[in-house]
This record gives C-alpha cells, structure tokens and sequence, in this order.
C-alpha cells in the first residue's frame, strides 16, 4: 500500500492495494446491480475489456466524438495497455465479488473518458472523488487523501484542491450508477448523449473548471 501511494506508476502496487482493501465492499454492490436489468445481464455474461473481448482498432475506426473513440484515444494518448489490468481478483468473498472488482478495474479508463480526465496524477485524484460516492471503496478514499497531499498540495495545486475534489463528489452523487452499465452496447453512440443518459457531467463543466 505504501510503495503504491508514493509510486502511482507501480501498477502491481496499485492492483493489490486495491483488491486488499476493496474487494470486500464488492459484494454490497451486488444487489446494486441486481436491481436493473442491464445490472443483471452484467453479472450474468461478465464481460471484460480486454483485447481478447474488444475490438479496440475497430474502436479507433469510429468517429470522433463517440464513446468507443474517445475512450480508445484516452487509452492511446496515456500510452495505456487495457490488458494490463486483467489481473484476476482472488481475495473476494465470492466469484461475483471477483468479477465486480476487475469490472471496475477495467472500466475506469471508461469512467476517464466520460469525465474528459487524463491520467495525470492530479487528475487520478480527482477522477476517485468522483468515484467515491459511486463505490464507496477504500481505495478511492485513501486515494483521495495520500493523492490529496502529493499531486495537489504538495505541487501547488491549491485551487483545485480548495474546489476540484467538492465539484468531483458533486458530480458522482448526481450521475446514475455507473457500475451496472454495459459500455459495450454503447461505443457507438455519442458520447454527449451517453452522459446525458446517465447525468454525468464532465471535468469540463465543473465550476472549478468552467470558471
């Protein structure tokens, strides 16, 4: 845990810090998702963003402005591997527990996209206040509390962290769940009208940025 709040490259830190401390609020979202029909069909099909799963050239063919691009071109412009985060979760109380835990691993460059958030470590930061509210996991918490300190504070970044981390919470309470949903169905479509669809509102149009 130590070695990976003060190395946020050191991504096998990352990944075990989070299972150890979050893989047991996995199982209080279950019924989250068993309570739509979308969050059903998740559960029962598991799907997984990796390359085996993903046509991710087929999503660098689609227009700019659409979910799967702009999420593709995040994944490009950070030099990101998505395989790299199908590493299975083992310490889960249940399969189901496993498997929301890796969903939720390789959806959060999806989430990136969503918000118009780089992978700056600031913006990781800001990215776990938002998810907070959403999750409620650990992680996110001791993100948002060691990353507060590192990127914010300790490199001068005291309007964002005055205002940026308030607006990112805002914005987690009012979007719809976001675990549950099945970004797959949705790569072609707009990505405006995907977060109208679920009331995300982007980095962009936060107070702390928009003013």
């Amino acid at each position: 845990m130590v070695r990976s709040l003060l190395d946020s490259n050191q991504t096998a830190d990352l990944l075990t810090g989070e299972e150890i401390t979050s893989v047991g609020r996995m199982e209080a979202l279950i019924p989250k998702l068993e309570a739509s029909a979308e969050g059903r069909h998740l559960l029962a099909t598991r799907p997984r963003l990796t390359s085996r799963e993903v046509d991710y050239d087929g999503l660098r063919r689609l227009p700019r402005g659409t979910l799967g691009r702009d999420y593709v071109d995040h994944l490009d412009r950070g030099g990101l591997d998505p395989d790299a985060l199908a590493v299975p979760v083992t310490r889960g109380a249940s399969e189901t527990a496993n498997f929301l835990l890796e969903r939720v691993r390789q959806t959060h460059d999806v989430w990136h996209a969503l918000l118009g958030l780089g992978t700056a470590g600031h913006e990781e930061v800001i990215l776990h206040a938002f998810q907070w509210p959403q999750l409620r996991m650990p992680y996110s918490a001791l993100v948002v509390g060691f990353g507060a300190l590192k990127h914010l504070a300790g490199e001068g970044r005291w309007h964002l962290l005055r205002h940026a981390l308030g607006d990112a919470a805002r914005a987690g309470r009012a979007a719809a769940p976001l675990l549950p949903i099945l970004w797959e169905q949705r790569w072609e479509r707009p990505i405006a009208a995907v977060r109208a669809e679920l009331g995300v509102r982007p980095a962009a149009s936060w107070p702390v940025f928009a003013g």
